[in-house]
This record gives structure tokens, sequence and C-alpha cells, in this order.
């Protein structure tokens, strides 16, 4: 299932965005992006839709807003007439230079026109802005939407030294009214000791625990962050010739089904993932999406029912037999800030995709085995009641009491005191839930099998001499 690619004129504003963000990646300093969007209250009024794109990166290359033709083509003329002012600075720049360039334009000479430019009088910044209109048409509130998504998707990354902010002005009648979108101040990191994939599990968090269609955190659910499981996994590809510097980071969020929970978010049966490339939000590739739909999610406790990629790009997942409340997952795929002026976009690489996802589960299986269970291990451990039952009579039945004290002394019970028939099932049972969940991993199972009972480590060098020897249960 598909559904219609994005509007050329998102599509725009979705690229000025993104090479704002590069601008400030490259940027030594803390960096600011800012974009403001004033509009008419009344859609048949004169004034179009003025959008404003700012950032104190580097400065910008004129050659950049070439490759934009593409989409001044798709752009019909009624919508945008194809021009873009620019103002940008270098640090080391002595003045502030003005462009406007003309997309449509076929004569390449005559499409750049340098207008007035101010000197900076020693001064020592750099930024760029490119402003453009668009027509005041019907569907603006929908553009807007879809624009403070993006912004939510983008504050969800945290991305280090970078700060963003959103403005939506309406004027034109007595309702005027102005809307704010900005990073908290906490938010906002002053250095970059922090790994990026932390900075992401902090947004991520923030995302699930707002339903990812707010800022607002929900009251049932923000004081439950204790709740939530993690998963992360990496890889990169910075020792291949292709795809130089390629890191890809994958973080899980899964929320549990709580009695105390209030909220639409109980049961959700589907996740949106969350893709991005370089610190911007972005559609899903198709490679990308086929690692999803192709990954054993039955290994790690899911029941993938289906997969499609939704309007403008994301991927959607459907559950079958959900036992968490809400699953979220975020992709992000980029390169070092070393290697951003020598890479060409590209689509993310699939095996770099697939070992980070596996990873990303592999940890949240580690860290909450019980929760993960293969669909396999799930059966097994339905059978541990009933073997911990028929062991626990095999043992108090037996009428050999050296026996009975020595399973009682390896199920690490007090046999001073007379022990229950429930409290020798109770740690038998313990026991073989541990052992399932430990051996559910394959690596588990080939060099850390474990034990039934406790039994103290044998030296490397020891051996078991016949009857003299410990016996050890291996199960």
């Amino acid at each position: 299932m598909s559904s219609s690619a994005p509007s050329p004129h998102r599509k725009l504003l979705h690229s000025l965005v993104y090479w704002a963000v590069q601008r400030c990646r490259m940027s030594e300093s803390p960096c600011r992006l800012t974009a403001s969007l004033k509009r008419s209250a009344d859609p048949a009024g004169p004034l179009p839709l003025r959008i404003s794109v700012s950032d104190t990166g580097v400065g910008s290359k004129l050659e950049e807003f070439l490759e934009l033709d593409v989409l001044a083509r798709e752009t019909s003329v009624e919508k945008w007439d194809g021009a873009l002012l620019i103002t940008t600075t270098g640090i080391n720049d002595e003045a502030i230079y003005r462009y406007r360039i003309n997309l449509r334009e076929e004569i390449a000479s005559a499409r750049f026109t340098k207008l007035a430019t101010t000197y900076k009088n020693h001064a020592r910044f750099s930024g760029t802005e490119v402003c453009l209109c668009l027509s005041n048409e019907d569907d603006v509130d929908d553009f807007i939407l879809w624009l403070v998504g993006l912004f939510n998707k983008i504050l969800v990354l945290r991305a280090p030294n970078l700060a963003c902010e959103l403005f939506i002005e309406q004027t034109g009648n007595a309702e005027s009214r102005n809307a704010c979108l900005a990073q908290d101040s906490s938010d906002v990191h002053p250095s970059v000791i922090v790994s990026s994939i932390d900075h992401l599990v902090s947004g991520l968090k923030n995302y699930a625990l707002s339903h990812g269609n707010t800022r607002d955190k929900c009251d049932a659910c923000s004081l439950n962050r204790d709740f939530l499981n993690i998963g992360t996994g990496a890889a990169n590809n910075v020792d291949r010739r292709k795809a130089k510097g390629l890191h890809v980071e994958v973080v899980i969020v899964i929320a549990h089904t709580a009695s105390d929970l209030n909220c639409w978010m109980l049961n959700c049966s589907s996740t949106q993932v969350l893709c991005f490339e370089d610190f911007v939000p972005c559609p899903i590739s198709q490679s990308c999406f086929d690692v999803l739909m192709s990954i054993d999610w039955q290994s790690y406790g899911f029941k993938l029912k289906g997969g499609f990629m939704g309007d403008e790009g994301n991927a959607i997942l459907e559950w079958d037999s959900m036992t968490f409340a809400r699953v979220d997952i975020a992709i992000h795929t980029y390169h070092d800030c070393t290697t951003l002026q020598e890479w060409q976009r590209s689509q993310q690489n699939r095996y770099l995709v697939r070992k980070a996802l596996k990873s990303a589960l592999s940890h949240l299986k580690a860290d909450h085995a019980g929760h993960f269970l293969s669909c396999h291990g799930q059966k097994v451990r339905e059978y541990a009641p009933d073997l911990a039952e028929s062991i626990a009579g095999l043992i108090l039945s037996s009428n050999d009491k050296e026996f009975q004290d020595e399973c009682i002394a390896l199920l690490q019970l007090d046999s001073e005191q007379e022990v229950s028939e429930g409290a020798v099932r109770s740690s038998i049972h313990e026991k073989l839930v541990r052992i399932i969940e430990m051996n559910d991993t394959k690596e588990n199972v080939e060099d850390n099998t474990p034990y039934l009972f406790e039994c103290e480590k044998l030296d490397e060098d020891s051996q078991l001499d016949g009857e003299d020897g410990d016996m050890v249960f291996d199960f």
C-alpha cells in the first residue's frame, strides 16, 4: 500500500531546512536554526505565504541552490514563481551578501542577481537566510500542520550544538495571532560530550510520552518514564570506500501496557517509524523499508502483521496480538562532519540499517529478557509451572533424606526449617524461567549455557571423578 508523493513545495522547504542543518553541523560554534511563516488571515487576500529559513552556520554556496531546479519545474508557476532571496556571510567575510535567484530562468547568466551588500565593520559572525513566497491557497492549513510536524521530529534528534525554532504569524484581521514552536532550554546542548544516539534516546522518550503529535507530554504518561524499555544499536562504514563516514543508529522505545494509564496510547497496534538523514527527518527508502519487513521480529517477541509506506514516505508497521502499549522506532543515518563537503546524499546502506536494528533488538532482549522472548521461548515458558511442580513432587516424595537435603541446598533454601512444597516449586520455577530467558538468545546457548542449580564454579583444571565428583544438572 502506498500513498501520494509529497507536494513539490513541501520538498522544497524540506531541502532548505536540510541544507541549513548541514551548514550548522559544519560550524564549530553553537548554532540556531529558525523557520518563520507569515500568512494572511484571509485566504483570498493579496498577501502571499512568506517563508524564511535562516541559520547561523557557515556561509552558503550559491551552487547548492541550483539543486532545486527539479523542484522549481515540478511546482506550478501559480504556486511559486521560482524566486529565492538569499542573504549569506562567512565567518571570515567582510560583508553580508544578498542575491536573488530565479530558478525558472533558462539563461544561466541571468539566474543570479546580486543585490546591495552590507559591510560587517570587522564583526565576526556567519549565517544564511533564504526567503521565498508561495501563493496563499486553501491547503495552507495542511502545509502548516506538516511544517509543525517536521520541526517536532527535528527536535526528537536533539542535535548537539543546534537549537531550532519555528514561528507562525497570521495577520490581516482583528484576530491576528502568532505561534512559536521553540526548543526547550534543556534540549540545547552546549557540547558534544554526549553521543548523538544518547540525544536520540532522550528525544524519542519525550516523543513517546507526548504520543508523537504534540510537544505537551501526556499527564497520564509523563510521570511514568521508568516503564519505558530502551534498545539501541549502531553500525558504521567508516573503513569502506563506499559511503565513507556513514553511520546508522537505531533506537527503540517500548511502553508496556499498564492499568493506570488512561490515554489513547493504550494498546496502540501500529508504529510510525521515524527516519532521519543527517539530522533531518526524511522519507524512508525502499531498501530500509525492506529491512524492516524482513527482520525476524518473532525472535524478539513481536508479531508483525504487515507494513506499508504511508503519507510523506513514512513507514507504518502494524502489529498482531499487541502486548505493548506503544512501540516507537527511530532510524538515523548520517555522515561525519569531516566528510560533509565531499559526499552526495544517498540511500541508506541496507546492510548497516539491518545490523543496527538487530543490535537494538538484541539490546532490548538482553536488558529485559522476560518481556522480549521469542515465540518459541514463550511457548517453552508456558510449560515451566508444570515442570517445576513435577520436579518438586519428585524431590519431596523421595524416601532418601540425604537426596532431599542436597536438593534443598542446591535450591538455596533454608534446610534448618521445614521447606514447603510451594517454596520448592517456586524456586525451581524461577530458575527454569531464568534459564529459558538466557537461552533464548543464540549467543547464550553457545557460550553461556546456565545450570538449573547453582553449584560452586569448578576450577578449569578440575575433573569429575566418578561418583565422588559433584553432580551438575545441565538444563
